[in-house]
């Protein structure tokens, strides 16, 4: 009886692990390859952006809606970008930081000793910052062992100590200790024993938070009269960033001169969505209600802003693979791709080109409709990823296997200008279509991986500024054209390379 009992128990324990594995894979799968969005087509005028149809499939497909009335100004290179925040700081009566990187370096320290001055002077100041992505050499992390504690198991940088110690409110994110975390595994111990397939499902998906970054940047002042600023797109707290634009300068501590990369304003009601998107983060983070401090500064600026009147039209898009499972950002680039008016160009600045399948297919049908699609990413020279780089020419030649209108064109490094990577996340759409700045790039990390945002802005003044930005990219002390013949006639143990890194390591580029 034993013996039938045993073989029993282990056919049964075989077949629930084959179904379990089953339905593992057909979960990960629809999270990794998300069903298509039946886009609508624009037509070709001026106003295809706006038609209702479309606008009504972008609120649902990324869970955004558009707002009007908002001010945005385009910040080209560290040199606009921190000028305008230390511009904002010094009338702000909050400040909201959210940086991927925060970098023990000269504008590190420059910036953390502003921040703590504005917060023992009473003004609320909050940094969210990546601590993972703010390790930048193993000593960092011996810095950061040496503070190690019950509350804190990682400890944390000298710098990011002396801020908390005068009065910055400092919330570390990508953190082991963080709650969100504990609460995922916690609660899906508990899912096991009602749901097995759905507890591994949710297991699989769960891998995400050993491979997350907190991939966003905001840098949010709060001014008289209720005003809110948002500054957002690609730029981290760290010289490379604040010297971008600036010629011949180098951090003395780091090293590194400038990289090219764009930041944009937001002023108006999109600036309150942004400010909004920043506290709920605030919350899923440390797990806790917001602080009475920053609950009385909600309460004030909450209020309606009559006295601010501008005419742009702005979109923000936000996904959080932490707690939404979702991919907006990559859908709305996938809507804008598919929605375009034929004929129409499309053109994509992005530091890592290595984009999803679905967003190839999408280039090449818009290129087979007659519309150019051009896009301008890092060279190996350039990359501070050299493998991106490899992988984008893969991508680039499956395209252009399939369509003659697509161009590709590589930064030339230009580091005596304070360029020398090119680290932007921008793109346009059609003639007279919208604009997207932010911080996603077209490749896995930030499709699956990362939280991201961008804003997407409808307004002429802010197109023709972009437009003439992007055709001095295009000119040829900035970048160089890669033709398909480039890429066809390298050698075989490079395309091999690129082949492979592309198709094999795609989930971790």
């Amino acid at each position: 009886m034993k013996l039938i009992n045993s073989a029993f128990l282990s056919r049964y324990v075989n077949v629930l692990c084959c179904v379990l594995l089953i339905g593992l894979i057909q979960g990960s799968c629809t999270y990794y390859f998300p069903s298509d969005s039946n886009p609508t087509k624009g037509t070709s005028t001026q106003n295809w952006f706006q038609d209702e149809a479309l606008q009504k499939l972008l609120d649902l497909r990324t869970n955004s809606h558009e707002s009007n009335e908002n001010g945005v100004r385009l910040l080209v290179n560290g040199v606009n970008s921190f000028a305008r925040r230390y511009e904002n700081i010094r009338t702000a009566q909050f400040i909201y930081v959210k940086t991927f990187l925060f970098t023990d370096d000269e504008e590190g320290r420059r910036m953390a000793a502003v921040l703590a001055g504005r917060a023992q002077a009473g003004v609320p100041v909050v940094l969210q910052y990546d601590v993972k992505g703010s390790i930048e050499s193993p000593q960092v992390i011996a810095e950061m062992l040496n503070q190690a504690n019950a509350l804190n198991p990682l400890g944390e940088k000298r710098i990011i100590r002396e801020m908390r110690e005068a009065g910055v409110i400092i919330v570390p994110t990508n953190s082991p200790s963080r709650p969100y975390e504990l609460i995922e595994w916690s609660e899906n111990i508990q899912r096991l024993f009602q749901d097995p397939v759905a507890a591994l499902k949710r297991s699989g998906e769960s891998l995400i938070l050993h491979d997350y970054c907190d991939h966003e940047k905001y840098f949010i002042t709060g001014h008289p009269d209720g005003e809110i600023r948002a500054i957002i797109g690609g730029m981290n707290i760290a010289s490379e960033y604040a010297l971008g634009g600036i010629p011949t300068l180098t951090d003395s501590i780091s090293g590194k001169s400038g990289w090219h990369d764009v930041d944009v304003e937001i002023q108006g009601l999109a600036a309150k969505e942004i400010y909004k998107e920043f506290l709920r983060d605030m919350i899923v983070h440390t797990g806790q209600e917001l602080p009475s401090m920053i609950n009385e500064t909600e309460v004030k600026f909450s209020k309606p802003l009559d006295t601010f009147q501008d005419s742009a039209q702005v979109r923000l898009v936000v996904h959080h693979p932490l707690t939404q499972r979702t991919r907006y950002v990559e859908e709305c680039y996938y809507i804008l791709l598919k929605s375009t008016p034929p004929d129409e160009p499309i053109f994509i600045a992005t530091a890592y080109f290595a984009p999803s399948r679905r967003i190839r297919e999408a280039i090449i049908e818009h290129a087979n409709q007659g519309g150019m699609v051009t896009v301008l990413t890092n060279s190996i020279e350039s990359n501070n990823h050299p493998i991106l780089s490899v992988a984008a020419n893969y991508a680039a030649l499956q395209i252009m296997n399939k369509t003659e209108n697509f161009r590709l064109y590589e930064w030339a490094p230009r580091p005596e200008a304070g360029e020398a990577t090119m680290h932007q996340k921008v793109a346009s759409f059609g003639h007279h279509g919208p604009v997207i700045v932010g911080s996603f790039n077209l490749d896995a990390q930030s499709a699956i991986h990362n939280t991201e945002s961008i804003v997407l802005i409808d307004e002429p003044t802010f197109r023709k500024n972009f437009d003439e930005l992007a055709e001095k990219y295009l000119s040829p002390s900035y970048s160089k054209r890669k033709l398909k013949y480039h890429l066809d006639t390298q050698p075989i143990l490079k395309q091999i390379h690129s082949f492979l890194t592309h198709e094999f390591a795609w989930y971790w580029l």
